[in-house]
């Protein structure tokens, strides 16, 4: 059995790796910050690493099949998606798990049944924070491909 190496990633994997961690870095550095610390591997808030990862990979393609080609229509469509279910459905399950818990809790205030387990609220994202984690993304994919091209030319 060989050793894994860093080559044996696909390259391709790595601008979402950079977005992810251009993303989630300074927003775990700033909750420590604020004193109010979070998972290293937390979801929501500022800014939205999913889009940040996902737009890496977009430009990137983009990038290296000159806007064309089907694995650049793929990776937009993609893209798109990811944006779409941060800022729009993630947001809105958040919401509704959050109202279902307070609901819950005035329910069973001064009732003997068993009260049932809150709902796990998964935060989704504002327009504002996919926007700036697409715009992180761009950028991270924009270098990437600048320093992949020097190194692998």
């Amino acid at each position: 059995m060989s050793e894994f190496v860093f080559s044996d990633i696909p390259r391709a994997l790595l601008p979402m790796l950079f977005g992810w961690l251009s993303a989630q870095v300074p927003k775990y550095v700033a909750s420590r910050i604020r004193k109010n610390p979070v998972s290293f591997f937390c979801s929501g808030g500022m800014p939205s690493t999913h889009s940040a990862s996902t737009f890496a990979l977009v430009t990137h393609i983009a990038i290296m099949e000159n806007f064309r080609g089907s694995t650049f229509a793929l990776a937009l469509v993609f893209g798109i998606v990811t944006v779409f279910d941060a800022c729009n459905v993630r947001l809105l399950c958040g919401q509704v798990a959050e109202k279902t818990n307070v609901l819950l809790d005035k329910v069973y205030a001064d009732n003997d049944a068993e009260k049932p387990e809150k709902l796990k609220v998964i935060k989704g994202h504002t327009l504002p924070e996919v926007l700036v984690g697409v715009a992180i993304g761009i950028v991270v994919g924009i270098v990437y491909t600048l320093v992949e091209r020097q190194i692998f030319a």
